[in-house]
């Protein structure tokens, strides 16, 4: 029994330690570095390793404890759908944008008076850190928690069924994994700041953070837009504000400009600084040749699709290029798989889902991938929006499947046997072509 539960516990920590190479994680790095730069100047008396601790433990809560409960309580697909919420995401988008102008000194989060008066009375400087910490640990797990669905999804359907070791067992490990680095991401800007004549630097070093916490909020703003289908933030106009940010930091890294609160007292810059404006600059040159439905590869992932874009809707293509079409009603896929006597394709999505992204920009655009999907009745099932619609994907999903792990894609047969599935993101397009292949005849 005990060899079972640390083979279970050590499967969890090797998933957890693949899914920090998904898309959605890269976005954090920044992010945390500048929360964590923040602390530095606040009141709290906590300690670089402290906060770095209690940093990995907020993360591991929210996911083995927090993540389980909310599963039993409101349903396995609760924290997804919560994740996917566009109030949610457009009060995290405002959120960032706040501490990006934070970080450029336009003004300074101070706590009231009274509340400072009240922390210092009882002689302690930690009680803001703390909560301050703790409310960022959620965060991420919120912002994170599609990258973790192909291994959560399936134990988050057995917590909502009641059982409880073995799923804790596997969100502890899981977790553990994951929030690992981010200890370490945490605790590098107290050691910074504790270096000599870190003053000046450190002030760029938060400015240049501060537009990348820019550029990350048009994610959340983005998912908001998908789930509404507003169409406001297109593919095109969320690259041109991308490409916009990208420019204006590398006009700030060629010391074309400061900010108010910058001590410049020798105009003569860095040669590292040059080279990061260099780099930043044929970056946004690089996005910016995104606009107009070319391919950005991995930065694809974070773009809304093209489907969701009116305005890239008239993108010349091939005449000879293969053009899928996609239902997004299972109903109308079982009617027409019968007419045609074709396989069901079930792609299991979501509107927040990065991963789900990345393998229709980088995999389900391949030729080869393409020519065996045109075989199939295709079918598109978003799971996280908000909705009847929704609920029932997802229901189907989890009854169906035991699952709801996103991405998830599955053939079926008319008469809805499964012949194959595929669960999550794989960079191995001969895997997923593999896939394809098993289900056909």
């Amino acid at each position: 029994m005990e060899e079972g539960i640390l083979s279970y516990f050590w499967m969890a920590f090797g998933f957890g330690g693949l899914s920090l190479l998904t898309p959605c994680v890269f976005p954090l790095i920044p992010i945390t570095i500048s929360f964590f730069l923040k602390q530095e100047e606040s009141e709290s008396n906590l300690g670089p390793w402290t906060k770095g601790f209690l940093y990995a433990f907020g993360i591991i809560f929210s996911f083995s404890i927090l993540g389980l409960l909310f599963s039993f309580l409101f349903g396995a697909g609760s924290i997804g759908k919560l994740a996917a919420n566009p109030y949610l995401n457009i009060g995290l988008g405002f959120l960032f944008v706040f501490f990006a102008f934070n970080l450029w000194g336009l003004y300074e989060i101070q706590l009231p008076t009274s509340w400072v008066n009240s922390i210092s009375s009882s002689g302690s400087g930690k009680a803001p850190g703390v909560f301050g910490i703790l409310i960022m640990a959620f965060t991420f797990t919120l912002t994170t928690f599609t990258c973790t669905m192909p291994f959560l999804g399936t134990v988050l359907v057995s917590a909502a069924k009641g059982e409880w070791f073995y799923p804790f067992i596997g969100m502890l490990g899981y977790s553990m994994a994951f929030a690992l680095p981010f200890l370490f991401l945490s605790v590098f800007p107290g050691l910074l700041a504790g270096l000599p004549r870190s003053g000046n630097w450190m002030l760029s070093i938060k400015i240049v953070l501060g537009f990348l916490e820019l550029i990350a909020s048009l994610k959340f703003f983005s998912n908001a837009d998908l789930v509404w289908n507003t169409g406001i933030l297109s593919r095109n106009t969320f690259i041109f504000l991308t490409s916009a940010s990208l420019f204006g930091l590398s006009l700030y890294l060629f010391g074309l400009y400061e900010f108010k609160h910058e001590i410049v007292k020798d105009k003569k810059l860095h040669p590292f600084r040059v080279l990061s404006g260099v780099l930043v600059l044929f970056f946004c040159l690089h996005v910016y040749n995104g606009s107009g439905g070319k391919s950005l590869g991995e930065l694809d992932a974070f773009l809304p699709p093209e489907s969701e874009s009116p305005d890239n809707s008239k993108s010349e293509t091939p005449k000879e290029e293969i053009q899928l079409q996609w239902l997004d009603n299972l109903e109308d896929g079982k009617k027409i798989a019968g007419d045609t006597n074709k396989l069901l394709f079930i792609d299991f999505t979501g509107y927040s889902c990065v991963n789900c992204r990345w393998m229709e920009k980088n995999i389900f655009e391949l030729n080869e991938v393409k020519s065996l999907l045109s075989r199939f009745v295709l079918v598109r099932l978003y799971t996280d929006g908000d909705g009847e619609e929704y609920d029932r994907n997802m229901d189907y999903q989890e009854k169906k499947f035991e699952t709801i792990a996103l991405p998830y894609y599955a053939i079926l047969s008319i008469d809805e046997n499964v012949l194959a599935t595929f669960m999550g993101m794989s960079r191995d397009k001969n895997e997923f072509i593999e896939f394809l292949r098993k289900g056909l005849p």
